[in-house]
């Protein structure tokens, strides 16, 4: 039962709050209607307008540089360091003009690979 009366004396406020508001729109001056009247056409042409950081455009470039810039940052220090062939080593083989062992290239390229890994 109470409930009830809650909610009669709730819509009797409602009633009573939209009539105040009614009344006092109805006898609103020219200048403030006019007013409002521009700031409702500023909102509307504001809602209409595309918003670029609301957009999906935005959202899907914004993760594309990301996903690029992480590629690019862990390609960049996952690259191996390439090792230069010491130039000493070749002339000190080449000065000692040992022909066979200039023969066999796969046992000179082990060596200097060994050398460089110690």
């Amino acid at each position: 039962m109470s409930n009830k009366q809650g909610t009669g004396r709730d819509e009797t406020l409602h009633n009573i709050l939209v009539e105040s508001l009614e009344h006092s729109v109805e006898h609103l001056d020219a200048n403030t209607l006019s007013r409002l009247n521009q700031a409702r056409h500023r909102a509307l042409d504001q809602a209409r307008r595309p918003r670029l950081f609301g957009s999906q455009w935005l959202k899907a470039a914004t993760f594309a540089v990301l996903l690029v810039t992480v590629i690019n940052g862990w390609l960049l220090f996952t690259t191996p360091d390439v090792q230069h062939m010491n130039t000493d080593d070749i002339e000190l083989l080449l000065a000692n003009e040992d022909f066979e062992l200039l023969q066999e290239l796969d046992f000179v390229a082990w060596m200097i690979e060994e050398e460089h890994a110690s």
